[in-house]
């Protein structure tokens, strides 16, 4: 096995793990989940963290989510992620520190799909000031048109945050919507898994999020504003 890329194994034990997600069913198949998923895991996003690299012209750090679920604030208390979710995101000051939120690049396999995106889920609140201020003076139809652009890729827009504009944004502004968002993000649905089964999975993955980078940028470029 290639020790970028994954069997179909992953997705038949994500599927059996949504169907018996206990610590028992979980403890009895530990092998198979360290084979199937966690090594191969581990080996793809370094090698994705390269590509990404190669991508942006950045150097570009990841960590992976754990599978075991938080579950002090949750009413489900089912033990168990079914889903491998990762995340990429630039090297650098800018985007180090306890409040960081920077511009990343997001991936989560589940059982019958790949989802992934490119965004800031929340920025922080220099950033949130920044992008606010370059709304109000001139940024939003650049911001329309990035997702326009991506939007005839297949991606979704986030959601907006709020109901209404934040306080001090005039609400009868041109892009009052825009500043509805505490972040800016975009995705899309991969239904057709196998491109992670294939012996270079890091670079087809690499190239669904080329599209993107346009938007990243931007996003990159609020920070360094803020």
């Amino acid at each position: 096995m290639s020790e970028a890329h994954f069997q179909p194994e992953i997705f038949s034990f994500l599927t059996e793990l949504s169907a018996n997600n206990s610590k028992e069913w979980f403890d009895a198949n530990k092998a198979a989940y360290q084979r199937a998923v966690k090594k191969p895991s581990d080996a793809f996003r370094s090698t994705l963290s390269d590509a990404l690299a190669k991508l942006t012209g950045r150097e570009i750090a990841s960590k992976q989510f754990r599978i075991n679920r938080d579950l002090r604030f949750s009413k489900d208390k089912t033990p168990y992620n079914t889903h491998v979710r990762m995340a990429f995101w630039p090297r650098g000051g800018l985007f180090e520190g306890r409040d960081a939120q920077p511009p990343s690049f997001f991936l989560s396999i589940e059982p019958d799909h790949v989802r992934f995106g490119t965004g800031c889920m929340a920025f922080s609140k220099p950033v949130l000031g920044a992008y606010l201020a370059m709304l109000e003076k001139d940024a939003g139809p650049r911001v329309n048109a990035l997702y326009e652009a991506l939007e005839i890729k297949g991606f979704e827009r986030s959601e907006p945050d709020l109901v209404n504009p934040p306080r001090g944004f005039p609400r009868d502004h041109a892009s009052a919507d825009l500043a509805r968002h505490k972040g800016l993000a975009t995705w899309k649905t991969l239904e057709n898994t196998e491109l992670l089964l294939k012996s270079d999975a890091a670079e087809c993955m690499a190239d669904q999020w080329q599209p993107t980078l346009s938007f990243w940028n931007f996003l990159i470029e609020i920070h360094e504003k803020a």
